[in-house]
């Protein structure tokens, strides 16, 4: 567990931008609120140039006139002075509930600060903001965060040194969650890059700097990043995110040392169950079974997926990657019913389709072909959409595996032209 006095007394160093009690700022919201003008709420007490003074923490006040503006406008103004002390304390509390995958808490103190009504009329305004974008990250809600970025990124300049750097590791986040094109996880290193960890003591970046890495094919930066995300997680004691990030070293591992790779997943996997960190079991189990894949073990890579999948809620692109794994590994094994799979696979790509994840949207298309044995649609379907796509947002390891496909396709139906201009665009690829 991270200490938090600790943890706070860094992040001030850090110049997050702290602020003194304002009692001023808490009597300007409860005037407002009323409707009151400054001069109706100084009525027999001090001139409306005087409020304003006090609002904006330009005069000394004595606590005889806070008592009377406290009657006027029905509050406890002590309860209000020691709930707002709180608020700094209490957001990087709810910071660190989000970091360290603690929901319970990390719920508690999101409605503890959701009922402060006047924060975002704090400086802590955009501090809380941003948190409340990463809690929504956390619950898939895509909208809101879109909606945020949006808000927030015009007055980027103007907010604190900390706040604008939790800013680029939201954006990070994002790119990594919500693309499916190479460029955007591009776009992810270049924002995850630009955090400055002097203003912003959070080390947990690193491991999605090396997801984004990861995401790019760049295995050995990725697991640099991999390696200094998970030292950070064991001085924290945040063995979730542990878990992850031994979880992407562990894919950054060649082949030849598949044997240490495999004991290494049932370690984690053994951990998880311990833990009850269900939905990170789900993951190891994916990645295990993607291992066994690579090496044709497809039954052990079935056992690994249809158990990953039945940890796995049926929505959002983890759900339909696994899926899709999953379909692959029946496909190329020839495991499993022909209509049982037909119907996962629809499945999916009603859920790919909701969502606009055109990505898979293209692969469940292209598995339904397979399955219904539809080899002239199949090919019309992968020519005409699906590889322009991959190749059109740089999807190197499908563009590598259905190009293939198509070359052999072109040389069995003795389409010279079309094979020799496939070929053509394969090689100014590589030579890129």
């Amino acid at each position: 567990m991270i200490n938090m006095t600790c943890y706070i007394k860094q992040l001030r160093r850090a110049d997050l931008g702290g602020v003194q009690l304002s009692v001023g700022q808490i009597i300007k919201f409860y005037r407002e609120r009323e409707g009151m003008t400054q001069a109706q709420l100084g009525e027999g007490i001090c001139t409306a140039t005087h409020i304003s003074k006090i609002e904006n923490g330009k005069t000394d006040y004595s606590p005889e006139i806070i008592s009377l503006f406290s009657q006027r406008l029905n509050i406890n103004i002590h309860k209000e002075i020691e709930a707002f002390d709180k608020i700094e304390f209490m957001l990087h509390c709810f910071h660190e509930a989000m970091i360290m995958n603690q929901t319970k808490q990390m719920e508690n103190y999101r409605k503890s600060l959701e009922a402060i009504p006047y924060i975002t009329s704090t400086k802590y305004s955009y501090f809380f903001q941003l948190l409340m974008g990463r809690y929504w990250l956390m619950k898939l809600d895509k909208d809101k965060v879109d909606y945020l970025l949006k808000k927030i990124e015009p007055v980027l300049a103007t907010i604190y040194p900390y706040e604008q750097n939790l800013f680029l590791h939201l954006k990070g986040i994002y790119y990594i969650k919500y693309s499916t094109r190479k460029s955007d996880h591009f776009k992810a290193i270049a924002v995850l890059n630009k955090i400055n960890i002097k203003y912003y003591p959070n080390p947990e970046y690193y491991y999605h700097l090396a997801l984004a890495y990861e995401y790019v094919g760049s295995r050995v930066i990725s697991y640099f990043y991999a390696e200094k995300a998970l030292s950070y997680f064991k001085e924290t004691n945040n063995y979730l995110q542990a878990i992850k990030a031994e979880s992407l070293i562990l894919l950054q591992m060649s082949d030849d040392e598949f044997i240490e790779v495999e004991e290494k997943y049932k370690r984690l996997i053994h951990a998880c169950d311990l833990i009850g960190a269900i939905d990170k079991k789900g993951m190891l189990l994916n990645n295990l079974g993607i291992s066994f894949l690579k090496r044709k073990q497809f039954n052990e890579a079935y056992d690994c997926l249809n158990e990953s999948l039945k940890l796995t809620v049926k929505q959002g692109a983890t759900y339909i990657n696994r899926l899709a794994n999953y379909i692959e590994i029946c496909i190329e094994g020839n495991l499993n019913q022909r209509k049982i799979l037909i119907k996962k696979v629809e499945d999916g790509y009603t859920i790919a389709k909701k969502e606009k994840n055109y990505l898979f949207v293209h692969l469940f298309q292209l598995y339904i072909f397979v399955l219904s044995k539809e080899t002239k649609a199949y090919f019309m379907y992968l020519e005409e959409k699906a590889y322009p796509y991959f190749r059109e947002n740089q999807h190197l390891l499908l563009m590598k595996k259905y190009s293939r496909q198509l070359l052999s396709y072109y040389h069995e139906t003795n389409q010279i032209e079309k094979r020799a201009n496939l070929a053509c665009e394969i090689l100014e690829e590589v030579l890129r």
